[in-house]
């Protein structure tokens, strides 16, 4: 894996190889038995419903890819969507939002939230989850969930998260251990999605957002992973900042961005991706009870 990083910071190889070569990677694992694939679409959005045999039908995960906001979709991440979906014991939605450089912010966030409201008339309560740069999506998207009064996701998943495009990729962000993230690719990538935005607006950053009132928050970060200071980032705004709300976070040390997609290969991936199944299993649990609640 630590050959591709000149690969993926050179400008010799396209952003269509490159996304070939990130499709094969993330596609490594396979769809856990016992799992249906089924392509479809919402509000005009491509997605992939994973479904396992033990899934409740009035609750589901709306999951976003991780890939930079360049790379990436629900057909490499078919291993791991569908694990996740097994362990969560729901339906799990993974969204083909458009990519960039073609399609910059506000693209992404757009389709994000078109595809959660036609999902809310589909099922009673959603997490919403996501990787990387999904994860970055996901906050994001649930900040402007909340500041449109829309019903809110019961809980949010974060994996490795990208939150802060406005960094100092350089200075900030430590190449570590991490086999493939480093600050240059980064750079590159922040520079496709901003376009001709501000890297400081909270919707393409949103950890420098508002994160008042927003749903519990479970967060996976890797130690060897140069991200990982996003996710600092953001557990320092809930311990002394003006966050508020619930904010759970697991630090995997010794482990690089993203391992959770080695799930099937690696029995740390296998652990935590079973872990946060659980989690918010039971945060979707404790929701639909408080909706319950006169």
């Amino acid at each position: 894996m630590r050959s591709l990083r000149t690969v993926f910071t050179s400008h010799r190889f396209s952003i269509a190889r490159k996304r070939r070569i990130i499709k094969l990677m993330a596609g490594m694992s396979k769809v856990p038995a016992g799992v249906t694939v089924e392509c479809d679409s919402l509000a005009g959005v491509p997605v992939e419903r994973l479904t396992p045999q033990t899934a409740r039908p009035e609750a589901a995960i709306l999951f976003h890819h991780g890939g930079g906001y360049a790379a990436g979709g629900p057909h490499g991440y078919r291993g791991f969507a569908g694990a996740l979906a097994a362990a969560a014991g729901m339906q799990i939605v993974v969204t083909d939002y458009r990519l960039a450089p073609e399609n910059p912010f506000p693209a992404a966030l757009e389709d994000a939230l078109g595809v959660y409201g036609a999902l809310l008339d589909q099922v009673g309560t959603i997490a919403v989850a996501g990787d990387s740069a999904g994860g970055g999506l996901t906050l994001a998207l649930a900040q402007r969930i909340r500041d449109m009064s829309l019903p809110a996701p019961a809980a949010l998943a974060l994996i490795c998260p990208w939150l802060d495009l406005a960094i100092d990729q350089a200075a900030a962000r430590l190449a570590a251990n991490d086999p493939l993230i480093i600050p240059a690719l980064t750079s590159q990538w922040c520079t496709f999605y901003c376009g001709q935005h501000d890297a400081h607006d909270p919707r393409i950053s949103p950890v420098h957002g508002d994160l008042a009132s927003l749903p519990p928050i479970v967060m996976h970060s890797a130690g060897d992973d140069p991200l990982a200071v996003d996710a600092d980032q953001l557990e320092r705004k809930f311990t002394h900042g003006s966050a508020d709300g619930l904010l759970i976070h697991r630090r995997y040390t010794k482990r690089w961005h993203d391992f959770h997609l080695q799930v099937g290969l690696l029995a740390d991936a296998d652990k935590a991706v079973a872990l946060l199944g659980t989690q918010l299993a039971e945060l979707v649990a404790r929701a639909q009870t408080d909706k319950e609640q006169p």
